[in-house]
């Protein structure tokens, strides 16, 4: 009894010490993900394969201005989509969408226009049972909720594969 015991609480210990390590450290291996991982399940074509379960997000970077894509797990609603933020706002994807106030999601072969994000606790989504909805507010887990305001057939074009923009030389000015 007294080992089951002392194992029992060995293994809480370390569940909340994982715990509070990841509560201060939740960007610990993003980085990673956003250059390994991401690329890739896109060039994979992840998105066609997974039936509407993973989509891709384009959105434009704060600082950068460049065009991004982010797999994404959106899950539909009434007015357009929730999407899971694992690291909440320290999602860079997530805070680029909500400064910009739009964004694009391809989900199969549909482009959705995406505005009027907001980011809601799951505490405040419904048909997520309690005990899943406290373990991913104890995680710093977020939704993002977007309003849908048109879709159409395609495909988002991936930066790497999308052709360089022509720059149209300026006109010269004649001294007058």
């Amino acid at each position: 009894m007294r080992r089951s015991m002392f194992v029992l609480a060995v293994l809480a210990s370390l569940v909340l010490g994982g715990l509070a390590w990841w509560r201060r450290h939740p960007r610990f291996g993003s980085g990673w993900v956003n250059r390994v991982v991401d690329p890739w399940l896109i060039r994979r074509g992840i998105v066609s394969e997974s039936d509407g379960e993973i989509g891709l997000i384009e959105h434009v970077g704060r600082k950068s201005g460049t065009v991004r894509v982010s797999p994404v797990h959106p899950v539909p609603t009434e007015n357009g989509f929730r999407i899971i933020v694992p690291l909440g706002f320290e999602s860079q994807w997530a805070q680029n969408v909500l400064t910009a106030g739009r964004c694009r999601l391809q989900v199969g072969e549909v482009v959705y226009e995406l505005d009027e994000p907001i980011l809601v606790s799951p505490m405040l989504v419904e048909g997520l049972p309690f005990a899943v909805r406290r373990l991913m507010v104890l995680l710093g887990f977020e939704y993002l909720d977007l309003h849908r305001f048109s879709e159409a057939p395609g495909t988002l074009v991936v930066a790497a594969e999308a052709p360089a923009p022509e720059i149209e030389p300026e006109p010269e000015l004649l001294p007058v």
